[in-house]
């Protein structure tokens, strides 16, 4: 896995000035800078049973991955983090966020 590591954080330094400045809010942690980028942004109407907005970001992670207690400010906006997944090199997250 140790290759996998490495490129991953060489990926993560190479894509970094594609993505835009966004502080991940750790649960419980200090604030940590991170690069991010939204991929999609869904209305209440296009899913069914789910109220507001659902943003869809990727996020480089310099260290671990976010979870669901944390939360994200984005392009001026905070998010609650509802659902990650995680990149097999570390790269990166897609994380699904809703609003405060």
């Amino acid at each position: 896995m140790g290759l996998l590591d490495g490129l991953g954080r060489h990926l993560g330094r190479v894509l970094a000035p594609l993505f835009d400045a966004a502080i991940l809010h750790r649960a419980g942690l200090a604030d940590e800078p991170v690069r991010a980028r939204f991929e999609s942004v869904r209305e209440a109407g296009e899913e069914p049973g789910l109220p507001g907005r659902l943003v869809r970001a990727v996020v480089l992670t310099p260290g671990a991955a976010p979870n669901p207690d944390d939360e994200i400010t984005l392009a001026g906006i905070r998010h609650r983090i509802v659902a990650v997944e995680t990149d097999p090199t570390g790269s990166h997250a897609l994380i699904q966020g809703r609003p405060l």
